[in-house]
């Protein structure tokens, strides 16, 4: 995948921020993984190290860069130790740019993950409407697929240099716009 843990918060990425909640300042989580910690599961762990530790369970906003082109915001939790520090504690982690929000609380049930582009170009839009869909539970497992699949082409697309108004990889010799992404919202 071509997000990752931005390097610095920069200013799109504070104002991502501030959309996703009122006045919300992100903070870095610095990486302590715990024995007991369990990859992709941050609720579980976070309990772990609250029940070991003390401190306290923090839910709020992963917040991720795709480099130049796109942000994304997945909710997840991370540890306060008794001092006010942050720390990313599930195994083989990373430093990570966290928002907290106060106003919502993982009880179970998935929250959707939230894009924002850094460009306008139908090739990335493209991309991030089909993540949007795939983030939808009532979506029927063939019609899933078809646009997963989809997806996963727009994205070595995108990784390889492709934009809106290039010419379309599907070598029509049109450009994008007017070509393939035209499908993409048919499917």
């Amino acid at each position: 995948m071509p997000f990752r843990a931005p390097s610095h918060l920069t200013n799109p990425l504070r104002r991502f921020a501030r959309r996703l909640v009122d006045n919300g300042m992100p903070e870095v989580a610095a990486p302590l993984p715990l024995p007991d910690s369990i990859a992709g599961e941050p609720w579980f762990s976070v309990g772990k190290a609250v029940e070991g530790l003390g401190g306290e369970r923090v839910d709020g906003w992963c917040l991720e860069e795709w480099p130049g082109l796109a942000l994304r915001a997945r909710f997840s939790a991370c540890w306060r130790d008794a001092q006010g520090r942050l720390w990313n504690v599930l195994p083989g982690g990373e430093a990570i740019a966290f928002l907290p929000d106060p106003k919502r609380r993982y009880e179970g049930v998935p929250v959707a993950e939230q894009l924002h582009a850094l460009e306008r170009d139908e090739l990335l839009e493209d991309y991030l409407w089909l993540s949007r869909e795939l983030s939808k539970p009532q979506m029927d497992d063939e019609r899933r697929e078809v646009r997963d699949a989809m997806r996963q082409r727009l994205e070595s697309w995108l990784e390889l240099g492709g934009r809106g108004d290039k010419p379309c990889p599907c070598n029509s010799g049109k450009r994008y716009r007017n070509c393939c992404s035209k499908r993409v919202r048919e499917n």
